[in-house]
């Protein structure tokens, strides 16, 4: 993570000891805004209709950043915790095992081609070994690559890995839809799978 990210994440916890615990404070670059960032944050000590709120914020990260990387700033945004579009980042972070940086994504709709958690809606679980961690992380991005082109074992295994929890946060309603998706293409073990998990 370069210095930009690096001095929205000193913003985030001065904003924090001033205004309480964000639920979700990220930078999302639009697929059709390169390098342009929008600031989105949720908190309850920052409610999403005050303008002297959102100006303090603006305010607060001019202070800290460069001329140059105010001209990188698209919007800021103030939404309630239990805004929809908060929700859904919810969403795609637990299905995505909750990373902090992700690439060509869609969100409710919006089409992001980078983007930067600074902090997850996601409470953080029980850790692993971060050795462990890493490389399970690694292999279900590959493994989801595969799976998203329409590969059967890779389907099955990525049903699996949500199944268990390994390498990405178990979710059995994710699980399935994997498991589906490649018994579908005829895999006989995720068609096993589906009915082990109907019983």
């Amino acid at each position: 993570m370069n210095s930009f990210f690096e001095k929205f994440s000193s913003i985030e916890q001065t904003l924090v000891q001033e205004k309480g615990p964000f639920k979700l404070f990220a930078l999302l670059e639009r697929a059709t805004a390169f390098d342009d960032w929008d600031v989105i944050m949720a908190s309850k000590g920052l409610p999403d209709n005050d303008m002297s709120v959102l100006k303090e914020v603006i305010e607060k990260i001019h202070a800290v950043l460069t001329r140059e990387e105010k001209m990188k700033m698209n919007a800021v945004i103030l939404l309630d915790v239990n805004d929809h579009f908060v929700k859904e980042v919810q969403n795609f972070l637990a299905e995505h095992d909750n990373p902090t940086e992700f690439s060509n994504a869609e969100i409710n709709g919006l089409e992001i081609s980078r983007g930067y958690i600074i902090t997850s809606p996601i409470p953080q679980t029980e850790q692993v070994s971060s050795l462990s961690k890493t490389l399970l992380t690694q292999a279900s991005k590959w493994i989801r690559k595969a799976a998203t082109q329409g590969d059967s074992d890779a389907q099955n295994t990525l049903g699996l890995m949500y199944l268990k929890g390994e390498g990405v946060k178990k979710n059995l309603n994710i699980a399935k839809k994997w498991f589906k998706k490649a018994a579908t293409l005829g895999h006989a073990q995720a068609r096993q799978n589906l009915r082990a998990l109907s019983h």
